[in-house]
């Protein structure tokens, strides 16, 4: 096929110059968008290279590499090894030796103030010179605390250094000298407390191991040889010390500490009382007036629900003596075995009166003369307040034998050594005496 050349229509050269000029314009545009981008590659280039290079520093480290490939985003560094310092750090971190270790608001010691003094006049004979914020620094403790401890225990006058403008020349520290200034204070902050070390220890055997009363233990550590000579301080002081929680014994933890405010006294009681029966008021005046031997007090303490069983008890009203008796049953069958019993014991006084409550174990008052040979006189009904010596006494039993206890368990002569432990505490009535030892003396007497 053959071209022919022909003479070029207008509208024909105005489209090709259209098409020309439009190329033109786009070759520019490609062109400066080429220019523009250059930078772009080049800064992505960069970014990779410095990347690369971290990673290859990473992996080549001592301390900050790990496995080749491993993901170590969002890695807590704070139980890593740190890297290694400079020879100048590691030679002031091992000199740290000496740094005082104690808790926040705990005064120096004397042990603290020997470390002190070896280090700060060790500085000053080598006259390396050191300031009090430095040291202070070194050894972990506040700059106050060791300008007080300084100036406690300087051997000579902090002068100017007349080399070294706005700086001082300390002079030699002695521990012992800041001590004797501490003891000094110490001592005058008043009278010494007069419960010692010696004394609690004492006086918390006796209160929470053998479960003795504050004034049962003062008593007892009075008579201690081994606290012979000890100025052992009275029941009031040590119940302010129970308040107050200054010694190892606290609030609550004696036998029977009152927990709420005791009331006044009895109400009247209107009770009617069973016709025939001896009454509180037809007792002997020494019955009541509690001045001879021989007036009881009767009472049963009861077994747990699911045992069977209890304890028969009497009390003198003058000397306080308790008896107890191990009983299978309670009933009046039990209560007269039991007090042949008694009146078989060594030692046991003729009785003049019992006086004892309506109890069902009790309501044969002919049968419990018949044995003991002297009048039974009933309180009223409801009114065991009555009768409240024996009441106290069985209040002692608890301390040992708490409510719930299975009497039928116990034997008879962990029994007797109750009554032998009771009988044995010492009773502000009886003039701390115990019931024992003041009804022996009564019996001598009589």
């Amino acid at each position: 096929m053959k071209w022919h050349h022909t003479k070029k229509s207008p509208l024909r050269q105005g489209h090709i110059s259209t098409f020309c000029n439009s190329k033109s314009e786009l070759c520019r545009e490609t062109l400066g968008t080429a220019r523009s981008n250059g930078w772009r590659v080049k800064a992505k280039k960069e970014k990779e290279r410095l990347r690369k290079r971290k990673e290859r520093k990473r992996k080549t480290h001592p301390h900050g590499g790990g496995a080749p490939g491993e993901h170590r985003k969002g890695v807590n560094n704070r139980g890593r090894i740190r890297s290694a310092k400079s020879k100048r750090l590691l030679r002031k971190d091992a000199v740290r030796h000496y740094t005082i270790h104690r808790a926040p608001g705990v005064p120096l010691q004397y042990h603290h103030r020997e470390i002190l003094q070896k280090d700060w006049n060790d500085r000053i004979e080598h006259g390396k010179m050191p300031t009090l914020r430095m040291f202070a620094r070194d050894h972990g403790i506040p700059v106050q605390t060791w300008k007080r401890e300084y100036e406690r225990g300087a051997l000579g006058v902090t002068v100017p250094d007349p080399k070294r403008p706005g700086r001082k020349i300390y002079a030699l520290y002695d521990a012992g000298k800041a001590q004797d200034k501490i003891n000094e204070g110490y001592a005058n902050k008043g009278a010494p407390m007069k419960v010692t070390n010696k004394l609690n220890a004492a006086f918390t055997k006796l209160v929470k191991e053998m479960k003795l009363s504050p004034y049962d233990a003062v008593c007892r550590m009075k008579e201690d040889k081994e606290l012979e000579g000890s100025a052992i301080p009275c029941v009031r002081t040590w119940y302010n010390h129970i308040k107050s929680g200054d010694i190892s014994v606290h609030y609550g933890e004696t036998p029977n500490h009152p927990d709420k405010k005791r009331k006044k006294g009895p109400k009247p009681h209107p009770a009617k009382t069973v016709l025939g029966r001896l009454q509180l008021q037809d007792r002997p005046i020494e019955a009541k007036e509690r001045s001879e031997l021989g007036h009881l007090e009767m009472d049963t303490i009861v077994s747990s629900m699911n045992g069977s069983g209890g304890l028969l008890v009497l009390l003198d009203r003058y000397s306080r003596k308790y008896y107890i008796e191990k009983i299978n049953e309670i009933s009046q069958r039990a209560i007269i075995k039991a007090l042949k019993r008694l009146k078989k014991r060594q030692g046991w006084q003729q009785a003049k009166s019992i006086t004892t409550d309506n109890g069902c174990e009790f309501l044969n008052p002919d049968a419990i003369k018949e044995v003991v040979g002297c009048n039974i006189y009933y309180t009223r009904a409801y009114a065991s307040y009555e009768k409240g010596s024996v009441e106290n006494c069985n209040r002692l039993v608890r301390r040992w034998y708490p409510k719930g206890t299975d009497f039928s368990l116990c034997s008879r002569g962990d029994i007797c050594k109750l009554e032998e432990i009771i009988n044995g505490i010492h009773r502000l009535a009886l003039g701390g005496k115990p019931a024992a030892q003041f009804h022996a003396e009564l019996a001598m007497t009589a």
